[in-house]
Order: C-alpha cells, then structure tokens, then sequence
C-alpha cells in the first residue's frame, strides 16, 4: 500500500461530503430557480422589457445549475484522477493541484479543491516532468518546480490505486486504460491526455491547426477534448452553439456522441457535409451519397474510371475557380440595359446603376447589391421625385404661356390650355402613382435564381461551358468533367463533387447569413475531402479558425481527397496553419501495429510517417488459409465465442465488400449485426462491416474475413484498407484467406487449416 494511503484516503472522504453538501446546496437553488422561471414563463408579457430581462438572467442561472449538478453527480462517482505539486519560482510556496472534471472552490476558506483538467496549469501535469518546468497563464509565463506527479484510481467514490509518476506515455496506468475492453462509446482520454496530444487540445483557437495522426493516435476524442477546453478557455467569448463538428457519416457521430457530454459539454453542432451542404443551398436535391460512392468502387473493383478521374477534377481549386469566373458572367449578364426613368425622365442612368453592380457593391452577393441597389433607386427616386414635378409643372407653363402669346382670347383658346392642363394633372397623377411601384417594375429585370437552375444552365450550354472553361482545364479534361456530369444530371442525381459548386453559386448569389453564426469548425477525416470544400467552407463561415484532424494514408478518397497536406496548408488559408503529427498509436497492440505498418509501406513513398505503437504486446497476428467462406464462417464463429468468453465486449468481422459481408452474415451462426452504411446509430458489440465503413471506429478484436491476393490487390486504395481494418483492433487480429494470402502481408508461416467436407464451398 502506498505511504500516503491514509492521507489521500482521507483527503478523498473530505472532497466526497464537501460534494455532497454542494450538491444538496445546489438542488434548493435550483428549485428557486425553476418556480422562478416557471412563473415567469405562466405570466410573462412581450412588452414588459424588465420582466424579459429577469427571465432572460434565471434561464441563464438554471442551465448553469444544471450544469453544476450534473458535474457534481460525476464527480461523486470520481472528483479527480490526477495530483501535481507546484513550487513557482516568484513565491516558493509549493502548490497542489488535484485535476479533475470541474473546478471546485470552497468558498469559506478560498481554498481549491479540484482544478478543472482545462485550466493552464494541467498542463504541468499532462506535460511537465518532475523538476523544473513551466507553464503559461492570463497572469503570464509562470515557471517553477513540479516535486511530485500522482494518479488515482477511483471508482464510486472509492479510492483504489495510488500511482507516482514522472511521464504519462509508458506508465502502467495508460497501460491499464489501453488495455481494457471497448465497449460501445468512445470515452474521454482526460486521465491520459499525452503531451503531444495536448498540444493539439490547447493550440491557439484562431490560427487553423492541421493534424496527421496515424490509425490510433486519438484524433476524434482529441478533437472533442479540443473543443471541450476552448468553451472552457473563451467562455466569455464563444458559446456550445458556434462549434460545428464535421464527420463522414451519421453513424460516426452516432459513436462519438456521449463524448461531449461526459466532458460538460452541450448543444454543440453535429453534421456531415452533405447535410451542412444541403442545408446551405436550401434546396432539396437528390445526391449520390459518398459512401454509396466509394461502396461502386470497392464492390466492383472499379478503380479507374472515368467517373472517378471527373470528380478529381471537380474537387479541385481550379472548378472552382472556373465557378467564380461563371458567376461573374451571370452578374454581368444581370447588369441593365436601361436608365431608371419615370415618365421620361431619367432618374439614374444605366451606365450608373451597372457600376453599382459591377463594382460599388462588388463585395456582396447578387442577391444583396440588388437589394442595395433597391435602397439607392428609392433614395433617387425620393430626391428626384419634386425635380421631375416642377419639371412637368414647368413644362406644361412654358407650353400654356406659348399658347396664350400665339392665340388670341377665344374659346378655342380656352379649350386648348383645359386640355393642356388636364395633360398636366395626368403626367402629375402618372407620376404620383407610377413611383410607388418604379422601383419595384424596375428592379423585376433581375432574377436571382436558385443555385441548381444556374449549375443545370451551365450545363445546358456547350459552347457557355467551353467559355468558362476555357484556360483552367485543357479539351480533354472539359470534354470529360462535361460527358460525366451531364450522365448525372440526366439521371437526375447529383454527385457528391457537385455540392461545393452549388454552395459557391448560392454565396455568390444569396450568401445567407445564418452560416455565420459558427466561430470554429472541426473536420474529422479531414483528408477524405477536397481542397474546394475546405475553400468554400472557409469562405462560407468567414473564419479561418479550423481544426483538421486525418491520416493520408487511411484516405480512401483520394480520387478526390487530400494527398498532401501542403496542398492545403499553402493553398487555402490566408494565414499559414500549424501543422503537427502524431506518430504514436495508442489503440493497438505492437504486433498488430507492426505487421500493420508492413502493409502500409506497399504504397511506396508514404505521405505520412508510419505510426509508432505505444509499448503495449499481446498476442500475435493470426494469418489462416481456408478453402471457402463457409470455412472461414465456422472458424470466426468459434472465434467470437472465445473472444466474449475471454470478456471483450466488441468484435468486428470485416469482410472487404458489402456482397462478402452479405454472404458471411448467412453463414455464421453468431448473433452479430450487419452494417450497411444507412445507419445512424452505432449499436456496438459484434458487427460484420465492409472494409469502407470502418474508418475512425475500433473493437477489442477484428477478424478479416478474406484477405486474398484476390481481394487486396497491390491498387493504393486496397492497401489502404487492409492497413484500416487491421488497425481497428485494440487486443486481437485474425486474418484469414481464401486459397493465397494477400501479397500485402508479409508472414514467415500460414497456418492452413481444412475441414472434412470439401463440398461446402460458397
């Protein structure tokens, strides 16, 4: 037992009953609270501002309530996980800080109870080691000593290990953490949080960062815990609402979802592309999904097709910059081809107003200069409007004053200048009535049209299209984006590569404002996307403040995605990202990740470096040839047994198509589910998946159903998904084939099992 058992035991019992009474403290406030703001909301009225203002004040107070009682019911369960001792330099009185979930303030005596794991000094214990180090602070640089760095482990408010510590990377109590089964969540990492990974949490909000992670560093939950400590770092500046999380699929967010909440946080905005997309273009449009995409390509082994090389084009900066040279035909197109008059008098002339558009107003969409072109034809009209009256009055007395010089006094005379003035009151009326709908009559020329009606027009025109074209893309690559686009748009279906284009024409257009509203945005999977939607996501919200999080070489989009993050770090954003990599792996064994890496360094010349596993052995990589699937069935059906009786509580069969996962699924026995890719919830426990839909999840124990030289074919994107299905394994890898092993994997020995009858063969 640890020599300072009793003391921390103590300590623990003490922090245990303060939490209590803060808890019993906290639920008779929020009582008050709630009959105060259920009052108000029975008695309120929209115009009593002071009545607004007070419930405004308590609606706020009861979500901070609330807030502070679910931290206090976690923390019950366990207040902290870590203990730094501190001695700065400017007042050598040593410091401790107990880290946990929540900070926890006795008021009476001022002291800290619990530091919130966000606040600057948990740094010393995420990256300091004992003896000197530093850390940074709204009061400055403060530097110091660290004498002692401590883990608990806690568990319903038991204290059960005592952990003194120098590093976190190698101890056992990451050793514990990485060791134990996966259930259906992804957990919070704050007890684990490494230096390089806490770099990455705490970067600077402002500057966009860009992370190469290897399969397992921890990109997703550090990208959480990222936006988790930035509600924390700029309370008073941000809120949970003007976070944007971008991941490739519902189901995805779906796994990750009780992240936020465990660490404190709510109402942060959850999506995929398409659906921000979707609703940014606010049209209801039939999109071929991506998954379905890269399911055609895997499932037919069609990697080449001419579709494939379209949407490489389509992805890049030059469409895009091919889409803004069409938008500014369609403005020029819209510029008038006559003055803005009322009963011929020229109110403003057209050489004008096609300046406004053109260029006074130039920073705006077309929707917006028209709307402000319409402020200034009214102000014209209104300053015009008595000019044009004195002119018709002044006119029509010039006329009666010839009239009387050049006839003499007769009724003639007298009939003449009645109808002379009867004109007058005419024009006079005319110009009273026609001003109230000049402008509008005026302004019909210009029709904005929907993003979708401009996309189908382009491609409606060869030779406008040709035009647009002509000196970004060569006459091979027009000819090729034009056949494969108009295959879509005939059928009726967008792809996936047509949405940025879309999104552009609807900024240039209408740019709705609402977009704005988000202040940073996190990309999971980044390298699966195109530096054209980076560019208009970029241009859309009007921020450069970005976290993007991949690994290039699990990029299963490359047709269109990032190959190179300095493709994007030096093309898209005015001020340089900051770039950093993971290289270790936390979520695999070293025999897995090693036989992992091997598979991976087929690609040749790797974009990004091979990860590092973390010093965590278990058991050795299985290879099995078999005969038929129905082999391979009975021998993973023995395997998941084995593996739930051994206590894992996730396992995956991953079978490289969706046909193959078709078949093994009617040929286990075991209770396990398919996975399709229409999913929107991760249900957890054993599932059978196709290799493309496993990216970004992981399981206890994996078994490749069929990793035939057949299957995986020296093709990059066969590489790359053998090298993510093996890498989703946290403790076990089987891999079987069928007739050969894959040349992929390199094994001194196979084990090559056969079952009596032959004949049950799929």
């Amino acid at each position: 037992m640890h020599t300072d058992w009793a003391e921390e035991n103590e300590r623990l019992r003490g922090i245990l009953d303060f939490l209590r009474e803060y808890k019993s403290i906290m639920t008779r406030k929020k009582l008050e609270v709630d009959e105060l703001v259920d009052y108000s909301l029975k008695h309120f009225n929209s115009d009593n501002t002071e009545q607004f203002t007070e419930l405004t004040f308590n609606v706020s107070n009861q979500e901070y309530i609330d807030r502070k009682l679910k931290d206090t019911e976690n923390a019950l369960v366990r207040p902290y996980f870590a203990r730094v001792d501190f001695t700065p330099d400017d007042d050598q009185k040593n410091e401790r800080f107990y880290i946990g979930k929540m900070t926890l303030m006795d008021d009476a005596s001022r002291e800290l109870l619990i530091t919130d794991w966000r606040a600057p000094v948990a740094t010393l214990y995420y990256e300091g080691r004992i003896g000197r180090a530093a850390y940074d602070c709204p009061d400055g640089h403060i530097t110091g000593e660290i004498g002692l760095k401590r883990q608990y482990v806690i568990e319903n408010g038991e204290l059960r290990e005592i952990t003194d510590i120098d590093i976190t990377t190698n101890d056992e109590f990451l050793q514990a953490a990485l060791g134990s089964s996966k259930d259906r969540r992804l957990k919070d990492i704050v007890t684990t949080i490494q230096a390089e990974q806490n770099q990455v949490i705490r970067g600077d909000m402002f500057r966009p960062i860009v992370v190469q992670g290897a399969a397992g560093s921890g990109k997703t939950t550090i990208a959480l815990h990222r936006v988790a400590f930035l509600l924390y770092a700029h309370e008073n500046r941000i809120k949970a609402g003007q976070f944007l999380i971008m991941a490739p699929n519902r189901f995805f967010l779906s796994y990750i979802s009780d992240v936020l909440p465990d660490l404190g946080v709510e109402r942060v905005a959850q999506t995929t592309f398409e659906e921000f997309a979707m609703g940014f273009i606010g049209q209801k449009l039939r999109v071929k999904p991506e998954a379905r995409v890269i399911a055609d390509i895997v499932n037919n082994s069609d990697y080449h097709s001419p579709k494939l090389s379209a949407a490489r084009l389509k992805a890049s900066l030059v469409y895009k910059k091919m889409l803004e040279r069409y938008t500014r035909f369609i403005i020029k197109k819209a510029l008038p081809e006559e003055d803005f008059a009322l009963e011929g008098f020229v109110i403003l002339e057209k050489n004008v107003i096609a300046r406004m558009l053109a260029e006074d107003y130039s920073y705006l969409p077309l929707k917006r200069r028209i709307d402000e072109l319409k402020k200034s034809l009214t102000n014209a009209l209104r300053r015009r409007k008595p000019w044009i009256i004195d002119g018709i009055n002044e006119l029509y007395d010039s006329q009666k004053n010839q009239i009387k010089l050049l006839m003499p006094d007769s009724e003639e005379r007298r009939v003449t200048i009645t109808n002379l003035l009867d004109e007058r009151d005419g024009k006079l009326k005319a110009v009273t009535n026609k001003s109230k709908t000049a402008v509008k009559r005026y302004l019909e020329q210009f029709h904005v049209l929907e993003p979708l009606t401009y996309y189908l027009k382009l491609f409606q025109n060869r030779k406008l299209f040709e035009r647009m074209g002509n000196g970004f893309f060569s006459e091979a690559e027009l000819e090729l984006i034009w056949h494969e686009t108009r295959a879509s748009l005939d059928a009726k279906c967008l792809e996936g590569e047509d949405l940025p284009a879309l999104m552009l024409l609807k900024h240039r257009m209408f740019a709705p404002e609402d977009a704005s509203e988000t202040r940073h945005i996190v990309i999971d999977e980044a390298q699966d996307y195109s530096l054209f939607q980076f560019s208009i996501l970029k241009d859309i919200l009007k921020s450069q403040s970005f976290s993007i999080l991949g690994d290039i070489n699990q990029g299963i989009h490359s047709y269109k995605g990032i190959e190179d993050w300095n493709d994007l770090t030096t093309q898209v954003f005015d001020e340089k990202p900051n770039f950093l990599t993971l290289k270790q792996s936390y979520r695999t064994t070293v025999e897995i990740m090693e036989q992992a890496n091997m598979v991976i360094q087929r690609l040749g010349r790797l974009a990004a470096p091979l990860a590092v596993p973390v010093i965590r052995h278990g058991g050795a990589v299985s290879f099995m040839i078999k005969e038929s699937l129905a082999e391979t069935a009975a021998s993973i059906d023995a395997d998941i047994d084995a593996f739930i009786a051994a206590g894992y509580h996730s396992v995956a069969v991953i079978c490289k198509t969706e046909w193959e996962c078709g078949v093994m699924k009617k040929l286990l026995r075991s209770e396990i589910r398919q996975i399709t890719g229409g999913e929107t919830d991760y249900p957890g426990g054993c599932l059978i998946v196709p290799s493309y839909l496993v990216k970004g999840l992981e399981f206890d124990a994996v078994l490749i159903a069929d990793a035939s030289d057949e299957n995986y074919t020296s093709e990059p994107l066969d590489v790359k998904l053998l090298y993510i299905a093996m890498t989703r394994a946290l403790h076990e890898l089987k891999v079987y084939a069928l007739g050969r092993m894959t040349h992929l994997i390199s094994t001194p020995s196979l084990s090559i099992e056969k079952f009596a009858n032959p004949s049950n063969t799929c």
